[in-house]
């Protein structure tokens, strides 16, 4: 179906209208060329979504997930997709900057905000003509009760820090059933906005609607849409009809996290119907990308897996960052890729910049992908890639990482060998381990706040002990029991 005649308003077509006005029929046609061919660009964002919940894996007959896995058949499956952080709020910093979030402070969960000197995706697109939406958890705000290193300085208003303030033109931010929003879910711009509104329904579903809603708005556009669906992050709720079409015997937190990331699946596939009706499919690039590994640690378990891969959420190994990524492109990417080097979050923004047609940002740290995944370059995209968490650090450089627990403990790994992150080789190839070592010490000294880990928290030994030494986890090891939270006055 061809693309419907743009609305007058629109910033493609204002842009157009003033290429025929300044310079006439000939470069008008050249820049109308140009104009058109910008293709959508969408992010989706799962949360806590481990590596083995896609089907297209193959890993596990349980998951569900036909209209993701019919996107990696469309596209390509990458089998080293890594974010910048086993969290949240830094995880998110990093692939919406396309920058390691280290540069601007925000390390963990409770370095937030992000700080508004720092330009987003919706920020850079915004010089090629872009219309941005941002749906469901956002979390770059300050964290709740914390004014946040970043904030110390910014001006305390109500939503600062919110998706409006950072390049989005629309936004439904809420990762529940509670949200902020600049419209309805109809697409009317709120006359109050930003506007706190509510939907009953479970949360992927009233996301979706968003998402879908935003894409019939702006087909005549070039637009940018980062979706954040929560899920399968607790709180697990068993939403119908999914649930009932999981296996019965099943724990129930694995079910509730299968029902869930069906949900979602579904959302995903009526965005991809609605891009084909309106025939813009071919002119759309989709990431799809978990934010972090699962949260595997008793008490804490959200259902979902990240086997064959050695962790969990929280930490540096495999299981900790390395997810879900999968990016298609129909009839500009190839169809049925699978594609093993090392890619990370971050190239993102530099892939959408690149394709958007504005020049190139050395501040970014990603790469535009394109040209590695069509084959006209060679190479792998990254020489390395660098996290710093917590008390952790690691270094990746094509199949050995190195990773840092305080200052006192090492682990040089393998990654391509079948016991993988559970075999400390540093003893075996110190010399591997010391090259790693600098270039993560080089790396570091570039950061806003430079200064590899020291001390050890006792989260992040009891991960080591359990998931990569395999031992039972002692009173010394433990992590703190979490403090019990006040119930709120009815």
């Amino acid at each position: 179906m061809p693309r419907p005649s743009p609305g007058h308003s629109s910033p493609r077509w204002r842009s157009l209208r003033c290429a025929l006005a300044l310079f006439g029929s000939p470069l008008a046609l050249a820049a109308i060329a140009a104009t058109a061919a910008r293709p959508n660009i969408i992010l989706i964002y799962s949360d806590d979504h481990g590596y083995t919940d896609l089907g297209a894996q193959g890993l596990d007959r349980d998951i569900r997930t036909p209209h993701l896995d019919a996107l990696a058949r469309d596209g390509v499956r990458f089998t080293r997709g890594y974010v910048t952080a086993p969290q949240c709020v830094p995880s998110r910093s990093g692939v919406i900057t396309g920058r390691y979030q280290q540069r601007f402070g925000v390390d963990d969960n409770l370095k937030g905000p992000l700080p508004l000197a720092e330009l987003t995706i919706a920020e850079r697109l915004k010089a090629a003509g872009y219309v941005s939406a941002q749906v469901g958890k956002w979390h770059l705000e300050p964290p709740p009760g914390r004014a946040g290193t970043a904030a110390a300085t910014a001006p305390a208003k109500p939503h600062a820090f919110l998706p409006g303030a950072q390049g989005f033109d629309e936004y439904f931010c809420g990762p529940m059933n509670s949200f902020i929003a600049s419209h309805d879910l109809k697409g009317n711009k709120l006359p109050n906005a930003p506007a706190t509104l509510t939907d009953p329904r479970f949360r992927c579903v009233w996301q979706a609607d968003a998402a879908v809603a935003f894409i019939e708005r702006h087909i005549a556009d070039p637009f940018f849409l980062y979706l954040a669906f929560f899920a399968p992050h607790v709180p697990l709720e068993s939403p119908e009809p999914w649930f009932a079409k999981t296996p019965a015997h099943l724990p129930k937190e694995r079910r509730q996290a299968l029902a869930m990331i069906a949900a979602m699946d579904e959302g995903i596939g009526r965005i991809r119907a609605t891009l084909q009706a309106r025939g813009i499919d071919r002119n759309t690039l989709i990431f799809f990308i978990g934010d972090n590994g699962a949260p595997l640690k008793p008490g804490a378990w959200n259902g979902s897996l990240n086997l064959p891969l050695t962790g969990e959420k929280g930490m540096l190994t495999d299981g900790g960052v390395r997810t879900p990524f999968v990016a298609a492109w129909p009839g500009t990417l190839p169809a049925g890729k699978i594609y093993e080097p090392a890619v990370s979050a971050l190239d993102v923004a530099a892939t959408a910049v690149a394709i958007a047609g504005l020049p190139r940002d050395p501040a970014l740290d990603g790469v535009n992908l394109v040209p590695f995944l069509r084959g006209q370059a060679t190479g792998d995209p990254h020489e390395v890639l660098f996290w710093r968490w917590r008390t952790q650090a690691a270094v990746l450089a094509g199949r050995w990482k190195l990773i840092l627990l305080g200052s006192q403990q090492r682990y040089l790994f393998d990654t391509a060998a079948p016991e993988g992150e559970t075999r400390n080789l540093l003893a075996q190839h110190p010399d591997i381990a010391e090259r790693l070592f600098a270039r993560l010490k080089a790396w570091d000294a570039t950061l806003q706040t430079p200064g590899l880990p020291t001390d050890t928290n006792a989260q992040d030994q009891y991960f080591f002990t359990t998931h990569v030494e395999k031992k039972p986890p002692t009173a010394s090891t433990e992590p703190p029991a979490p403090k019990a939270k006040k119930k709120r006055a009815p």
